[in-house]
C-alpha cells in the first residue's frame, strides 16, 4: 500500500528535471531587423538590399539571402527594409547605382551597418553617397577612370591616322591651288602691264608659302610644345 504513494513524488521530480534540461527554443527564434532608407536626395535610380547573418546562413545565395527594395528613385522618398534577424547577427547592405537604361550598374556590396536603423542615399550620378546613422558606415561612388587613348601611328588603318592623312592631303591640295591661283593672277596682271600690283601678289605668294611651311611642320611643332604627350 505504501509503494504507490512513493511513485508520485518520483514521477513529478523526473518531469521537472526534464523541463529544466530542455533548451529554451524561444530565446533563439529569429526576429526582424528594420532599416529606414531615405533616398529623396539621390538624383539617379538605385536598388538597395538588406541581409543579416541569419538570412545568409538560412537561404542559399541568390535565392532569398537578402531583402531588396527594387528599382527606386528620388520620388520614392523614404521606405523601410526588414529582414530576419537573430541577436548577435551582423547586418549588411548592398547598394546598387543604375547608371543607364540598358541595365549597367555600379555596386557597393557588403556595407556593414550593424546597429544602424536609418540610412541615407544622396548625390548625383557617379557621385552618390550612402551614409548610415553610425559615422563609420559611409560609401561613395566615384567617377570611373578612363584609360588614355593611344594612337598607333605605325598603323595606317587606324581611324585617327587615316583622318590625319586626309587632312594632310587637303592642306597640300589647298597649298597647290593657292600657289596656282596666285601665279595665274600675277601672270595675268603682268601681261596687262599692271606692274604696280606686283608687290601685292608677291605678298600673297609669301603668305601661301608660309601657310605651306606651317602645315608641313605642324607635327614637329606640336611635338616640340609637348601637346602630343
Amino acid at each position: 500500500m505504501t509503494r504507490p504513494m512513493r511513485s508520485g513524488p518520483v514521477l513529478v521530480a523526473l518531469v521537472l528535471a526534464l523541463l529544466t534540461l530542455a533548451p529554451p527554443t524561444a530565446a533563439v527564434a529569429a526576429g526582424s531587423y528594420t532599416v529606414t532608407v531615405d533616398g529623396g536626395g539621390a538624383a539617379f535610380l538605385y536598388k538597395i538590399c538588406l541581409k543579416t547573418t541569419t538570412t545568409v546562413n538560412t537561404y542559399p545565395a541568390g535565392h532569398g539571402d537578402r531583402v531588396c527594395s527594387g528599382k527606386k528613385g528620388s520620388t520614392d522618398g523614404s521606405f523601410d527594409l526588414t529582414a530576419e534577424y537573430t541577436d548577435g547577427d551582423t547586418v549588411w547592405m548592398d547598394v546598387e547605382m543604375l547608371v543607364d537604361l540598358s541595365g549597367h550598374s555600379r555596386t557597393k556590396d557588403n556595407v556593414e551597418i550593424t546597429g544602424s536603423h536609418s540610412c541615407t542615399l544622396k548625390g548625383a550620378l557617379y557621385a552618390g553617397k550612402f551614409t548610415c546613422e553610425n559615422a563609420i558606415n559611409k560609401k561613395s561612388f566615384s567617377t570611373p577612370s578612363i584609360a588614355p587613348y593611344e594612337v598607333d601611328v605605325d598603323d595606317a588603318q587606324a581611324p585617327v591616322v587615316q583622318l590625319l592623312t586626309l587632312m594632310a592631303w587637303c592642306v597640300s591640295a589647298a597649298a597647290v591651288v593657292g600657289l596656282l591661283l596666285t601665279g595665274m593672277t600675277l601672270a595675268s596682271q603682268l601681261r596687262r602691264g599692271a606692274l604696280e600690283e606686283r608687290t601685292e601678289y608677291t605678298k600673297q605668294i609669301a603668305f601661301v608659302m608660309a601657310a605651306c611651311l606651317l602645315a608641313t611642320t605642324a607635327g614637329p611643332i606640336v611635338e616640340a610644345l609637348g601637346f602630343s604627350q
